[in-house]
């Protein structure tokens, strides 16, 4: 399922339950965790430029020395310590890296450099951070909202094929003997039924839509898992869902929403959903 873990930490946000969220699935789904310390750019690009037009090149050089070595030395005294002390007595295969640059074109290269079959990080909202990996990457993505979980539920819809999200829900939930819990919005904004190969249809009625969701909801049923349909907007339902069920962790597949005349992709949907979201969401790709 998930055996080798991406966490990258910024310099500008610590979220020390990630680290115990991480440690935790790295014991139940026996994977390897890669810590990434990332120190950003721009923290250190503003500090500079506050102070260069006073000092001379080779002292603005120095500097920027010393603040790379104090975050290095803050990494090391605190998140990296909490990593070993965390990890204490656990057989838990743990690399770390310290790097410089932007929080979300930094996690893309890591990626793109190795096989990470899941990137596990928090989400601060009054952060500098821009966040656009969440949108951007093509690895499923978990964003932690530090609750502890003991049940998921699974966000089905018209706009996803509805393949991967089901399946790895049920085998996450008894791999981690969490309850298990599916909703099936027929989105009333983007009309359209997307196929297992992920391809849209033409605009279709909203009967056909609900028609083919009852489908989907007892086959689900005939698994033995608690499955409901609604109707209305994807995003608005999923945080209305999360509210009200207080569900520690949602699952979101490939939604494919779009809006308007020409039909374009729903902007930031996913960083939109967190932002409104008070727990943790794990999208998949």
């Amino acid at each position: 399922m998930f055996k080798n873990i991406l966490i990258p930490i910024s310099s500008e946000f610590y979220p020390k339950h990630v680290l115990e969220r991480g440690i935790y699935l790295a014991e139940k789904l026996q994977s390897k965790l890669t810590i990434i310390y990332i120190i950003e750019e721009k923290t250190i690009t503003k500090a500079i430029n506050l102070i260069k037009t006073y000092r001379t090149p080779q002292e603005v050089t120095e500097i920027k020395k010393e603040i790379i070595k104090q975050h290095k030395q803050t990494a090391a005294k605190i998140i990296f310590n909490d990593i070993h002390q965390l990890t204490k007595n656990k057989n838990i295969t743990i690399k770390e890296k310290i790097t410089e640059g932007e929080f979300s074109e930094t996690i893309q290269k890591e990626t793109k450099l190795n096989q990470y079959d899941l990137i596990l990080m928090g989400f601060e909202k009054e952060c500098l951070l821009k966040y656009r990996i969440i949108e951007e990457t093509t690895t499923p993505i978990w964003i932690d909202a530090g609750y502890e979980p003991d049940t998921i539920l699974v966000i089905c819809s018209n706009l996803a094929p509805n393949q991967k999200a089901p399946h790895l829900s049920i085998k996450l939930s008894k791999t981690l003997n969490w309850k298990l819990q599916m909703l099936y919005i027929v989105d009333t904004e983007d009309t359209v039924q997307v196929n297992k190969h992920g391809q849209r249809s033409d605009k279709k009625p909203e009967k056909t839509l609900l028609l083919h969701g009852q489908k989907f909801i007892k086959k689900i049923e005939k698994k033995g898992i608690k499955a409901q349909l609604i109707k209305g907007s994807l995003e608005k339902e999923t945080i209305k869902a999360a509210e009200k069920t207080k569900t520690p962790l949602i699952i979101i597949g490939r939604e494919q929403k779009k809006k308007g005349k020409l039909g374009l992709p729903v902007k930031n949907l996913k960083k939109k959903l967190v932002e409104k979201c008070n727990y943790s969401i794990l999208f998949l790709r």
